[in-house]
Parts: structure tokens; C-alpha cells; sequence
């Protein structure tokens, strides 16, 4: 079983090595992630700033501050190509050679995942959460940060990750039927970002909503490990939140198996 698997760890090392070749464009990426960051806190302190409360939906000034930030670091870090790789693979017929060769194509997608968010945490994942802590600890006064809680939103965050990969494999089917992956791939990462808090707290949907969402897969793609990170979740929530989180994730995945075995029956491969 160890040997079946250590081979696909070459997978990683390439996901790892092309990050770091393409840094620039991780560092371009994310300082558009980061100007969506700083307008999103311009926007919250005008807010808090005319609100007659300190504290909105629970969260106050300076713990809005660090949700925006850290939402721009996860969504960078986490960011998949899997959809992207399917759909080059499938529209340039490279597909036929992929399930020709003695790796599991989804194992390689996924190691391949694993390795280039090693290497966007390791550029711009933890530097960027650390220079976060400090300017909302000095500059807008957040306080409560502990390290434990600081790792389980590290062990979120790999999650999440493994959501964004899962879900992109599993819509990335529908490269086998369209070429139209561009509209796609915009409406999943919309939806995403909206339901899983990324855009605003779920803390500020109404109830039944926040009642809904929690037994879906999206609070733990954004929510949770901000949540995690800025301790608001106490042990049982944090137990549960995880329990939730990897129940949806072996369904993904189960789910994305599936529809992968009924859409490679379609290929046609012509050539010798």
C-alpha cells in the first residue's frame, strides 16, 4: 500500500516545483486577492464606524479586520487547477494518453493539488497570516489569538484545499460534455465564495440559512478555519465542524469517482 502510494508523491514534488517556477503569477494572484482584501476592510470600517454597536454578528472591529484578511490568504493558498487540467486534457485529447499510463488520474490531480499548496503556504500562506496577526494585533487591537487554535485552523485551512480540489474534479466532469468550463468555473467559485462566507460571515445570513449551511460542505471551505483561527468555536463545535468536514469530503470524492467512471466510457481516442 506504501509503495502504491509513494509513487504518486512525484506528483507532489511537480505541483511544489511549478509553483515555484510560476511565483510571479502566485504573487500577481494574490495581490489581487489582497486589493479585494483592503477594500473589503475600508468597507467594514466605514460600517463599524457610523455603527451605534461595537460589535456586529459577533464579530468586533478588529476580528472583522483579520476574517477579511484571512479570507484573501485561504482563497489564494487554496486556489485548485484541477478543472482547468481536466478540461486542457479532455479538449486536447491528452486524456487518452493520461488513462493509458499505470497512476490513478485522480490520485495525480490530487497529489499534484497537495504539492502546489505546500508551495503557495510555504510563499505566501504562512508569511502573509503572520504579517496579518500582527497589523490586526497593533494596528486595530485584536486580541484572544492562541496557538492552538492558530494550528486547527492550519488543519482547516489543508481541508479546505481538499474541498476546493474535490469539488473541482467533480464539476470538471462536465468537460467530457462542453467546452464552455470558463462559465463554469466562474459560477462554482461565486457560489462558493457567497455560501461559504468568504464574502461576508455567515454569522450575518439569517438563521434558518446559517441553520442550513452547517450541514453543508461550504462553511468549512472559508468559515471554519476563520472561525478556528480567531476562537469562536469551542470543543464540541470544533469536533463537530470537522466530523461534518470530512463526512462531505468522502462523499466528494465517492461522488466525483462516480461520475468520473460513467464520463471516461465516453472517450474516443483515435491515432496509434
Amino acid at each position: 500500500m506504501a509503495g502504491r502510494i509513494k509513487k504518486y508523491f512525484i506528483f507532489a514534488k511537480s505541483g511544489v516545483q511549478t509553483t515555484f517556477a510560476y511565483r510571479g503569477a502566485v504573487f500577481l494572484w494574490f495581490l489581487g486577492g489582497l486589493v479585494n482584501a483592503v477594500v473589503m476592510c475600508l468597507l467594514w470600517w466605514a460600517i463599524y464606524k457610523f455603527s451605534p454597536q461595537s460589535a456586529i454578528a459577533g464579530y468586533t472591529l478588529p476580528q472583522m479586520m483579520m476574517y477579511m484578511i484571512l479570507s484573501a490568504i485561504i482563497g489564494e493558498v487554496t486556489f485548485s487547477d484541477t478543472m482547468s487540467e481536466i478540461s486542457y486534457d479532455v479538449h486536447e485529447g491528452l486524456i487518452g494518453m493520461r488513462l493509458m499510463k499505470p497512476v490513478n488520474y485522480r490520485a495525480q490531480l490530487g497529489f499534484t493539488a497537495v504539492g502546489s499548496f505546500a508551495a503557495r503556504m510555504a510563499i505566501i500562506g504562512i508569511p502573509m497570516i503572520v504579517a496579518g496577526t500582527l497589523l490586526s494585533c497593533f494596528a486595530f487591537g485584536l486580541t484572544g489569538i492562541v496557538w492552538y487554535n492558530v494550528l486547527l485552523s492550519i488543519v482547516a485551512i489543508f481541508l479546505t484545499m481538499l474541498f476546493t480540489d474535490s469539488l473541482c474534479f467533480l464539476f470538471g466532469q462536465i468537460a467530457f460534455k462542453t467546452h464552455a468550463m470558463f462559465g463554469v468555473s466562474t459560477i462554482l467559485s461565486t457560489v462558493t465564495m457567497f455560501l461559504s462566507g468568504a464574502m461576508i460571515p455567515l454569522a450575518l445570513f439569517p438563521a434558518w440559512a446559517q441553520n442550513v449551511l452547517a450541514f453543508t460542505p461550504f462553511p468549512s471551505i472559508m468559515s471554519m478555519p476563520i472561525q478556528l483561527f480567531l476562537g469562536k468555536l469551542g470543543g464540541m463545535e470544533t469536533l463537530q465542524a470537522f466530523g461534518i468536514s470530512l463526512a462531505w469530503l468522502v462523499f466528494l470524492n465517492l461522488l466525483g469517482h462516480a461520475l468520473y467512471k460513467l464520463s471516461v466510457r465516453h472517450v474516443v481516442v483515435f491515432g496509434g
